[in-house]
């Protein structure tokens, strides 16, 4: 085999191995069978929305996926709208009704994805958290982001304010190579600018 053969057959051969390695990037996930099973797991949205859930609370906050918190912590949470952190959130009691067995219905001890398993996991059968951000689980994935970069940052302020460094959370989509936490992290570097 002559020189020019045997570097035209390593380009192919690192041309091929690139492209199957990076399928993900260029192939429709639609496409991807071997992926089908999983899909449905990486969202942690519902199906279904839920137009009262949207109306009566993305007026004053995030839409937060129903699996972030257990069906015990959401009735919790529905039954003391009144004083909802400080603000009374109260609604219609029908819309109260239907907004809670929405929440319940798809927490995450009833469904099934990426982030409510091992949530539930981390989570004693008596706990009751009432903000996502008191969750083991949401501690353990942001034990790296030190409190300046959070309540310390006018553009952030607060952990409950998913989107703002999550760019994809509005999807349900909370993928850790997706961030970017304000005045903290410009191209690739993690420093304060």
């Amino acid at each position: 085999m002559s020189k020019k053969m045997f570097w035209i057959l390593m380009i192919g051969v690192v041309l091929f191995g690139s492209l199957a390695a990076t399928r993900t990037l260029w192939q429709d996930p639609g496409e991807q069978t071997w992926l089908q099973d999983y899909i449905p797991k990486l969202n942690i949205l519902p199906k279904e929305k839920n137009l009262a859930y949207e109306k009566a609370c993305a007026a004053c906050h995030m839409l937060y996926a129903p699996s972030t918190l257990p069906a015990r912590s959401w009735a919790k949470l529905m039954q003391g709208l009144n004083n909802h952190f400080g603000d009374n959130a109260e609604v219609q009691k029908d819309i109260g009704i239907e907004i809670s067995n929405y929440l319940q219905d798809n927490a995450a001890d009833k469904v099934e994805n990426v982030y409510a398993q091992p949530m539930m996991n981390l989570l004693e059968s008596d706990e009751l958290p009432l903000r996502i951000s008191d969750v083991k689980y949401f501690k353990l994935v942001h034990d790296m982001i030190r409190p300046e970069m959070v309540e310390g940052n006018p553009d952030v302020r607060t952990f409950a304010r998913c989107e703002t460094c999550h760019y994809e959370a509005l999807e349900g989509r909370f993928n850790k190579f997706a961030v970017r936490i304000p005045n903290y992290y410009l191209q690739g570097v993690w420093k304060k600018y």
